[in-house]
């Protein structure tokens, strides 16, 4: 899951990367420094360790840039799509909850400042950021959709090809 700023020092660039396996968190990168054709590549570099691993993007404004980098420039090969054929996800107030691990001592307190405001809008409270929770919901929404499907991947060793692999989370 993908959450992308400018990298002007204000708003934060984060993602996260869950074990589709067990919703355990094993990577997050979090940053206000990085421009976003650097970010691209750090994503290209990190999904590629993981597998190819799904890379979720939220599709606003600043995400359709990261888009643009990581599709045609870097040509990553496995972005989220939706049932449009469009590229990235649109996360407005939307954080689902799922069984999950969070390791990081900086994506719990970002969660510890997240609150309802006077109008029931779910937002970081004033001061904070919720750029390490947007990435995350957008990681857990991805695990949740994979963990919905029959078939996660297949094998590479020839005699198990028809042996599908599929998440332990039933």
């Amino acid at each position: 899951g993908v959450d992308t700023s400018l990298g002007r020092e204000r708003d934060y660039s984060a993602f996260q990367i869950l074990d589709c396996y067990n919703g355990e968190q094993v990577a997050e990168f979090y940053s206000n420094r990085t421009p976003i054709n650097e970010f691209a590549e750090i994503i290209d570099t990190e999904a590629s360790l993981y597998g190819t691993a799904l890379v979720m993007p939220e599709r606003n404004t600043i995400g359709e840039n990261l888009i643009d980098w990581l599709f045609n420039i870097y040509e990553y090969e496995n972005l989220w799509m939706d049932d449009k054929n469009n590229l990235g996800f649109q996360l407005t107030e939307f954080i689902r909850k799922q069984v999950i691990k969070v390791n990081s001592k900086r994506t719990v307190n970002e969660l510890l400042t997240f609150i309802i405001d006077d109008n029931n809008k779910i937002k970081a409270d004033v001061g904070k950021h919720d750029d390490l929770i947007m990435s995350l919901a957008l990681a857990t929404f991805a695990l949740h959709t994979l963990s919905e499907n029959d078939i996660i991947e297949y094998s590479q060793i020839p005699h198990k090809q028809d042996i599908p692999l599929a998440p332990d989370l039933w």
